[in-house]
């Protein structure tokens, strides 16, 4: 099912504040956390694709990444939505955490993307985006990202751009 921009920022604001609670009970459990060795982290994501001024659907997914302060790395995530058809994602980043003080990393990212739809075929692109990470070294955190997608499908010289926002946790793997 199709939905419309207003439908996008509903979901937004319900978004964030579920992220907000979800933010509260981690800060409760983040008591002072060693930083682990390992420093990548899985996350289970939801989110919200949209073209601007038209349609928008519902994504899940999963992402990896490193939340090592101040270290590039890459950034993989994997998404897709059951509307029409399927609609899958992947994005494979270039990323920089970067702490914004303790508990709280942001994390600008850029790379390519492609999404795929079943019986119709794909697209290349590129996207830029970041994400906030907050309790980075614990056992259990939280992201929320927000993208941008160029979409090399928007006729000669013109790319189609979808917005992206999800938001999940994740914890150490």
């Amino acid at each position: 099912m199709n939905r419309t921009v207003p439908d996008f920022k509903f979901h937004l604001n319900h978004a964030c504040g579920w992220l907000a609670v979800l933010a509260m009970l981690v800060a409760r459990c983040a008591h002072a956390q060693a930083p682990s060795p390992n420093s990548t982290r899985m996350f289970l994501e939801l989110g919200e694709v949209a073209l601007v001024d038209e349609i928008g659907f519902t994504t899940g997914g999963l992402r990896w990444c490193s939340v090592a302060p101040l270290r590039p790395s890459a950034d993989l995530a994997l998404t897709f939505a059951l509307v029409a058809g399927i609609v899958g994602t992947t994005e494979l980043d270039l990323a920089l955490p970067i702490p914004l003080g303790p508990g709280v990393n942001v994390t600008p990212r850029a790379g390519v993307s492609a999404y795929v739809v079943s019986g119709a075929g794909g697209a290349l692109g590129f996207n830029y985006g970041a994400g906030v990470v907050l309790n980075p070294n614990g056992p259990v955190l939280l992201r929320a990202d927000l993208c941008e997608h160029a979409l090399g499908t928007g006729g000669p010289g013109r790319p189609t751009v979808l917005t992206s926002i999800s938001a999940g946790i994740g914890w150490r793997y």
